[in-house]
């Protein structure tokens, strides 16, 4: 079997930093596997990241040619990381005695949980590349990981996943129809922080649009989603066409009970089921581990979580909170086509239910006159047209009786018609929210 050829960046900014990269070159040398071909000038660099003062990086490149595998390699860096004196697992952009990272490893792609090779980062790190071009190393022409990566297939959706999967990474599922804003933004934020891997996925599903709705005129844009993808920190980005999601013989739809009944359901006959059909098959495709759907959405949540668990999907729902514009309206794709005076008149929602909270914070439990007093704030802006009023318990959405509540969340849906459209707004509010939310 031939040697690999690889490159290793060292760096030190804590202790006599030259003789811990010399150490490090030397250990290297005694490991079995692995012959130091030779390695770069050090160099000085200032720190990267948001980490706490330190001092200045003393950097460089080692290029070796191993019979180990990348995995060997990398655990041998550590090794020498702790020899030298490094905390393991060490804190984020923190100083340190020695740090060693596998820059490349032959021309292999690896992308797992605790080693990407090519290194994420190293054609951003200018102590990285000019060591790279001072060995030789023509850095034009190789690979840069430039997240997030679009995919338009299924098959290539299931395999990313599959090797994501394979390299013990934790996957977050972030469904979205595109037309992408902060909200959007918000939950891909929640899932970087919480798995290893962030899928976002842009599908316009035909089968959540009934007969008179806006399947045509939904917004798209791709360019700009795409934009927002990356900043927020997803991956890979999802976005099929719907030949991809379903073929010409595509016959099998998600039935959905109560949580679908009411509300969005009773005005939009099949869309939940459209709903629930999509969902289902985005996560029979990306096996994720978590999957992030805002609150503004109250209802879809409550039906994914029921469907989620009747069909046995092992993974976590996970509610994310709604994102508002500072005057309170819940931000929304559909937004955009809001007249100039609609607009204004849309913050109604927001002011109702906030009210009503108020109420519930001074005592008010009755909860016929916490609708109530929803539907009068609601009656002082004539631009809203009002589809429902409800409240419901809190997470499942069960219908409340008559009487004393001692939790619940408020429901609200109106349209607004002096636009480029006519625009139907979802919002809600759980009681104890307050009258600030």
């Amino acid at each position: 079997m031939a040697a690999t050829q690889a490159f290793l960046a060292v760096g030190s900014n804590l202790g006599d930093r030259a003789a811990h990269l010399q150490r490090a070159v030397q250990r290297l040398q005694q490991v079995p596997g692995i012959t130091v071909v030779r390695h770069s000038t050090w160099i000085e660099s200032e720190p990267v990241g948001n980490g706490p003062p330190q001092g200045k990086y003393l950097n460089g490149v080692v290029e070796v040619r191993t019979m180990l595998s990348a995995m060997a390699l990398l655990a041998i860096g550590k090794a020498l990381e702790a020899e030298a004196g490094r905390e393991l697992p060490g804190k984020h952009h923190h100083p340190r005695p020695l740090d060693i990272d596998l820059v490349f490893f032959g021309d292999q792609r690896i992308d797992r949980r605790d080693l990407c090779v090519p290194h994420r980062q190293w054609h951003l790190r200018s102590f990285v590349t000019g060591p790279l071009q001072e060995l030789g190393v023509d850095t034009a022409p190789q690979f840069r990981w430039q997240p997030p990566e679009l995919i338009e297939t299924t098959g290539a959706l299931a395999a990313r996943t599959a090797d994501w999967l394979a390299g013990d990474c934790t996957i977050g599922l972030v469904p979205t129809m595109g037309s992408l804003h902060a909200g959007h933004r918000s939950l891909i934020e929640i899932a970087r922080a919480e798995c290893d891997r962030v899928v976002a996925t842009i599908f316009v599903h035909p089968l959540q649009f009934g007969p008179n709705e806006d399947f045509a005129a939904y917004p798209r844009d791709l360019e700009k989603d795409l934009a927002l993808c990356r900043d927020g920190g997803a991956d890979a980005v999802f976005a099929p066409s719907v030949a991809q999601m379903y073929d010409p013989a595509f016959c099998s739809h998600v039935a959905v009970g109560a949580a679908a009944e009411g509300m969005e359901g009773a005005l939009r006959p099949g869309h939940f089921s459209g709903v629930a059909t999509v969902v289902a098959r985005l996560f029979a495709l990306s096996r994720p581990h978590r999957a992030y759907f805002g609150e503004k959405d109250a209802q879809q949540l409550a039906v994914v979580r029921r469907m989620s668990k009747d069909l046995g999907f092992p993974l976590r729902i996970v509610g994310c909170p709604i994102v508002r514009e500072a005057d309170g309206l819940a931000m929304s794709s559909r937004n955009v086509y809001l007249g100039a005076e609609d607009r204004k008149a849309a913050t109604v929602l927001h002011r109702a239910m906030a009210s009503a909270c108020a109420q519930f914070a001074r005592g008010e439990r009755d909860r016929d006159r916490l609708l109530a007093r929803v539907q009068a704030v609601l009656a002082t802006e004539p631009r809203a047209t009002v589809d429902y009023v409800e409240l419901r318990g809190r997470d499942d959405l069960a219908p409340l009786p008559p009487g004393p509540v001692l939790a619940g969340r408020l429901l609200v849906a109106a349209k607004f018609v002096d636009g480029k459209r006519p625009v139907r707004l979802l919002d809600n509010m759980a009681l104890d929210a307050g009258a600030s939310a």
